[in-house]
């Protein structure tokens, strides 16, 4: 079975200002990791894009910094949302069609711009972005899905707890790679 999980990351605010904006919501909240917070939500382990919408527009918007989503379904499909000023400004979609069984040949990743992601997130190069965000999903030369989530996160400098790490995942005695559960805040 893959892995399921979802988590926010934002750029700029400290983990106890994350923390006090995220009061009664379930919620772990990391430290500052290469100046960003990442969150592990509750709600948003459900996998519904209403509500991971909603905490980014929230987070971006009391923030005034950009807030970047992660979404992986069964290690298949990796989804990113990009928020800013309290808005959604772009969805990346690395297997478009997989929920629909009448969808036609090999899936082609759509949405993620590569340049804003790394105007706003840090990373240097967008063509090298490009490349990553575009490889077909099942293609051999491809990476799997947690792979490419990994790449994406290193080119962005965003702290690598963004990979494989959701709530649920924390809620759980497995163990954690890259990440000390006794720094986080649990938030409720």
């Amino acid at each position: 079975m893959g892995q399921f999980y979802t988590n926010h990351t934002i750029k700029g605010p400290s983990q106890q200002e994350v923390a006090d904006a995220l009061l009664g919501r379930s919620a772990y909240v990391t430290p500052s990791l290469d100046g960003c917070v990442v969150v592990y939500d509750e709600l948003s382990e459900e996998q519904d894009a209403e509500v991971i919408s909603d905490l980014g527009c929230m987070l971006s918007g009391q923030f005034h910094a950009p807030v970047l989503a992660s979404l992986m379904h069964d290690d298949d499909v990796l989804m990113l949302f990009h928020f800013h000023e309290g808005e959604l400004i772009d969805e990346y979609d690395s297997c478009p069609g997989y929920f629909d069984p009448d969808a036609d040949g090999d899936p082609i990743p759509i949405g993620g711009d590569a340049s804003s992601l790394c105007a706003a997130f840090g990373g240097d190069s967008p063509p090298q972005l490009e490349q990553i965000l575009r490889k077909p999903p099942f293609d051999e030369d491809s990476p799997d899905q947690h792979e490419r989530h990994s790449r994406i996160a290193s080119h962005l400098g965003i702290p690598s707890c963004v990979v494989g790490i959701g709530f649920s995942y924390l809620e759980s005695d497995d163990p954690l790679d890259g990440l000390d559960r006794t720094s986080l805040i649990r938030t409720a």
